[in-house]
């Protein structure tokens, strides 16, 4: 990205989840001014978005990844949060933009995940999302091209092994994700991506005042399910 801390020369790390970092950081308005990367892990989009946002925050869970993160971009102007990003208190409608790559698995419930997020949208924000489905055999024919397609970047550019926590497999596959989505954010759209990987945008109405509550997790009688 122009302007961006992040060097996408050659020497740059690349895996999966850093590829998609500049589709999300896409996502980000150009008027944004403050940017929360929710999971934000080793910190590549983070600082990246420093590049385009004056105010951007990175909360990660993991206190170890987050001091890699700030080990590795001393000088990004990023405030780095240690906490966890569904009680971390955060005011609703603090953000122009909230982004999350390969953490929404992580969390227990993807329901209340999806809710909080965009309850930290303030109106006329963007709510944008890259993350794993789980694998079912009416998605074999994306898994197979998504297989073929990853094992060739990787042969090609090498694979950075990232130093945050693990969690597999996904729970919701595309299907189930796509109709929680549909419920909770009137208007987002859910569309598959090459490698493996989804990306859901969304942008909160700007007639939207409801922000002390906004979308609802499910009641505990129901199937919930929950990154990074």
């Amino acid at each position: 990205m122009g302007g961006g801390l992040v060097d996408r020369g050659t020497d740059r790390p690349w895996n999966v989840n850093i590829h998609y970092d500049a589709r999300l950081a896409a996502c980000v308005p150009a008027t944004a001014v403050a940017v929360l990367d929710a999971g934000c892990g080793d910190g590549f989009l983070a600082a990246e978005l420093a590049g385009r946002a004056p105010g951007v925050v990175g909360i990660d869970i993991d206190a170890p990844v987050l001091r890699r993160a700030k080990a590795r971009f001393p000088d990004a102007p990023v405030t780095w949060c240690h906490g966890d990003v569904m009680t971390y208190p955060f005011e609703p409608g603090s953000f122009d933009a909230v982004v999350s790559n390969a953490t929404l698995h992580h969390l227990p419930d993807v329901r209340a995940a999806l809710c909080r997020l965009s309850q930290l949208v303030r109106p006329g924000g963007t709510l944008a999302i890259v993350g794993f489905p789980r694998a079912e055999w009416r998605d074999l024919h994306w898994a197979a091209i998504g297989f073929v397609v990853r094992g060739t970047a990787i042969r090609l550019r090498g694979k950075w092994e990232h130093t945050a926590p693990q969690m597999w497999p996904p729970r919701d596959t595309f299907r189930e994700l796509r109709h929680t989505v549909r419920e909770l954010l009137p208007g987002a759209r859910v569309r598959h991506l090459l490698m493996g990987r989804y990306l859901l945008t969304w942008t909160r109405p700007a007639a939207d005042v409801g922000l002390s509550q906004g979308p609802k997790p499910a009641d505990p009688g129901s199937t919930v399910k929950r990154s990074r």
